[in-house]
């Protein structure tokens, strides 16, 4: 049984390990665990005893459980156990590590044919679970996980409910799922089916093309009325190839979308084989979303277009005296890269076939080129060029002085050559150009007298021209105010969700609230609402730096190389010594509150001799034994203090010994056995002097092993049994004081004996478990002691 501290009480499920925290929410926490039947990690779900009183939670906590079971699909999460211990309900089910779409979308929109991807794994568990008569109701990105080899897998089936039940966990009416990702009859709180479902995965398909959600608004309820109302939204000219799909997906008659998810999927790959130049090996006979070749075509001229036109206008703006700032080119180009590789295997009747389409495309292209060159550069004769237009008084076409409806403000002359080259891009693909103002009161006339300058060629032209009125009534402009967010560390991203531009620093934008995204890998992303009212608003906010178990982190030295590799140890708690041995008495419970990272293997020769040098300190006697890759011995404790002293000082941060504490629970591994490898035969698992067979230990000879040359434990740690014994920070005393339940270290004025932790190379294998501690003056070098280094998280 596992003890874990939540909030104030103690956490208690038979039969597993708690290892860490997942995950926590309003109706459940999700930890890490090992279900000890089968030494299984597992995912364990633990509902929130507090909603225990509530009939309807708990039912939809073990509802989920009961779906689940009866789902068995590779792209279904799998359930491995459900239970009730006192008053706590839990799930045991599979263990993700790769994380949720969520979290990759926090790093930036995916590659499209990645997305197509998880799309299609999708639509094949839901295809199943509709089959079996459950709709999920709640898809959304935090509930797609991804097994370690990356496969995706839907989650949370909390909220499903069986279609043909009479029976319902919700009232009729009552809206049960997540604004953004809602299909329009959710929202209506009407009977539901499959295609709500798909029609959720093609709003996640289109978040994960582009980043952003297609309907946003402030409230729940407005987000609601835009699926009802809105039209489907258009993706980014350079994804107009994937744009069928999204017409498909986003119907707001169900009748009109994807009917079964084996139609998705169907798509998805006619869609890949369409583009490979082969034949199509349909799965099913459900295709409804055949992709001809002429869409595919005017697919393919769009997006090679796009990067056309922002390679021709960089080129421009870089032949300008003063250039505005070239934008990093988008990562959504490498769907180009993609599609070439498709094509560079296609069969040899239909080589030459794509040979001339290509070769056809290319003219267009070069023509076009031609074309957007001639009138950028004024060669042709009567054609003023934007840049003219926007010198002059003219009027301008009255959809340039047009603010888009999520709030872009008044734009300078650059902008409205963006804009031009936007519509020129449109009118590429449509026959006309009308501009919705009917739907969007909130449109009004750009206002020159608020056009920032950006730079000082621009303060000598002259003003662009005043709007015309788009009615004769009197039009009220909204006042702007400054955002501007300092965060640390400097280079985070930050993202304004609701509304369309980017956020640069002192954005202006017009009364109202602003969701406001901060993240940067590694660190804790921040989320928050903040409103805008009548004055500029500026905040500062610094993101907590977050540090996965099991990381590889290495620091720089400021002398040039890195320090020694270090494994990220997460929170967690275990039974400190045992009753075996007299020195380690007695067991009691020790609770790590804060993650810290300790070296992969002992220090080697070879970084402590970069040491030595450094310092002028002697380097110490390998014994005859070697130096560069094996542990060094021959260092005293005071030694070990002037070495990690020097890392600290080398890199920055803050190295020192381990604690007992500490170099016990990652020695152990989270295995509660004196041995890692959870049995007693340590034949091959260790380098020790009997019970080993170490093939470096003979009658009459003994010698250390190169660092690494055994298993790692399961926190990745080599050598922790075994090899040297390690030096660690606290002072040693025969026996533990079992009121001490922390993992600090042991402070004694004029302390002589200092605590060396897992055997070495010399002793039987019954002294190199994991409890196992004697004591050694700190000014004593042994040859079968050496050193492990810890780092602090500030």
């Amino acid at each position: 049984m596992e003890v874990v501290n939540s909030g104030g009480s103690s956490l208690q499920i038979p039969g597993y390990r708690i290892v860490k925290k997942i995950n926590q929410g309003g109706m459940s926490t999700v930890y890490l665990a090992i279900q000890r039947s089968v030494g299984r990690q597992v995912a364990l779900k633990v509902m929130s005893p507090v909603l225990n009183a509530d009939p309807i939670f708990s039912e939809r906590f073990q509802r989920e459980a009961n779906i689940v079971g009866q789902l068995s699909h590779p792209n279904i999460v799998g359930i491995h156990d459900i239970g009730r211990y006192k008053s706590l309900n839990y799930i045991a089910m599979d263990y993700m590590p790769g994380g949720s779409v969520s979290e990759k979308l926090a790093k930036g929109p995916l590659e499209p044919l990645d997305a197509l991807n998880v799309v299609r794994q999708i639509a094949m568990a839901l295809d199943h679970s509709h089959s079996k008569g459950y709709v999920h109701r709640d898809l959304k990105p935090e509930n797609i996980l991804f097994r370690e080899d990356g496969s995706a897998v839907l989650g949370d089936f909390g909220v499903a409910r069986a279609v043909a039940r009479t029976t319902r966990m919700t009232n009729s009416g009552m809206v049960v799922g997540t604004p953004y990702y809602m299909s329009p009859e959710q929202a209506r709180g009407v009977a539901i089916d499959g295609r709500a479902d798909l029609y959720s995965l093609g709003v996640v398909f289109y978040e994960m093309l582009t980043g952003a959600v297609p309907y946003q608004a402030e409230e729940a309820v407005a987000i609601a009325i835009k699926h009802l109302t809105d039209p489907i939204p258009r993706l980014p000219a350079r994804h107009a190839l994937y744009q069928p799909l999204i017409d498909r997906f986003l119907a707001k008659d169900p009748d009109k979308r994807f009917q079964r998810g084996l139609g998705v999927a169907d798509a998805a790959d006619q869609l890949v084989a369409t583009l490979a130049g082969k034949p199509n090996n349909q799965i099913s006979q459900l295709n409804n979303a055949s992709i001809g070749v002429s869409s595919l075509a005017r697919a393919l001229i769009l997006t090679l277009f796009s990067s056309l036109k922002d390679r021709i206008t960089g080129i421009l703006r870089r032949g300008r005296a003063n250039p505005d700032p070239i934008e990093p080119v988008r990562t959504e180009q490498e769907t180009l890269v993609r599609l070439r590789q498709l094509f560079n295997e296609p069969p040899k009747h239909n080589r030459w076939w794509f040979l001339s389409i290509i070769i056809v495309f290319s003219g267009i292209f070069f023509w076009g080129q031609f074309s957007l060159v001639s009138v950028k550069s004024g060669w042709q004769t009567g054609f003023p060029t934007l840049d003219d237009a926007s010198r002059s008084s003219a009027t301008l076409p009255q959809e340039l002085l047009l603010s888009n409806h999520q709030g872009v403000k008044s734009a300078g002359s650059d902008e409205i050559k963006s804009r031009a080259d936007l519509l020129q891009v449109n009118a590429s693909t449509d026959d006309t150009l009308t501009p919705n103002l009917n739907n969007n009161p909130s449109q009004v006339p750009l206002d020159p007298s608020k056009t920032p300058l950006t730079s000082q060629a621009e303060t000598n032209q002259s003003p662009p021209p005043t709007a015309p009125i788009l009615d004769t009534a009197p039009v009220d402009t909204l006042e702007t105010y400054a955002l501007t967010v300092k965060v640390s560390p400097e280079d985070a991203r930050i993202r304004i969700m609701n509304i369309a531009p980017r956020y640069q620093p002192g954005i202006e934008l017009k009364p109202g609230k602003y969701d406001l995204e901060i993240s940067k890998r590694g660190f804790a992303k921040v989320r928050r609402w903040i409103e805008i009212e009548d004055q500029d608003i500026s905040l500062s906010v610094k993101l907590d730096q977050t540090y996965v178990a099991g990381k590889k982190i290495r620091s720089r030295l400021s002398s040039g190389g890195q320090g020694p590799e270090m494994i990220v140890i997460g929170p967690g708690s275990f039974t400190m010594g045992s009753n075996r041995h007299s020195a380690s008495r007695p067991a009691h419970k020790v609770e790590i509150q804060h993650p810290f990272a300790i070296s992969s293997h002992e220090i080697t020769f070879g970084e402590y001799d970069r040491f030595a040098l450094a310092t002028g300190r002697a380097r110490p006697s390998d014994a005859s034994w070697g130096r560069g890759e094996r542990p060094v011995i021959n260092v005293s404790w005071r030694d070990a203090q002037k070495y990690v002293e020097w890392l600290s000082k080398e890199t920055g941060k803050n190295y020192r010994l381990a604690s007992e504490a500490e170099w016990e629970f990652a020695a152990r591994g989270n295995i509660s056995g004196p041995f890692w490898w959870q049995n007693t035969n340590a034949q091959g698992k260790a380098n020790c002097r009997r019970g080993c067979n170490s093939e470096f230990n003979g009658l009459f000879t003994i010698k250390t092993a190169p660092v690494g040359h055994y298993e790692a434990n399961p926190f990745g740690l080599f050598d922790t049994a075994g090899n040297v014994a390690e030096w660690v920070q606290d002072c040693y005393q025969p026996g533990y004081d079992q009121h001490q339940t922390n993992a600090s270290s042991l402070k004694i004025v004029n302390c002589k004996l200092r605590s060396v932790r897992g055997g070495s190379m010399r002793d039987p294998a019954n002294r190199i478990t994991a409890d196992y501690r004697r004591g050694l003056s700190d000014s004593a070098r042994a040859k079968d002691v050496g050193i492990r280094v810890v780092m602090e998280f500030n």
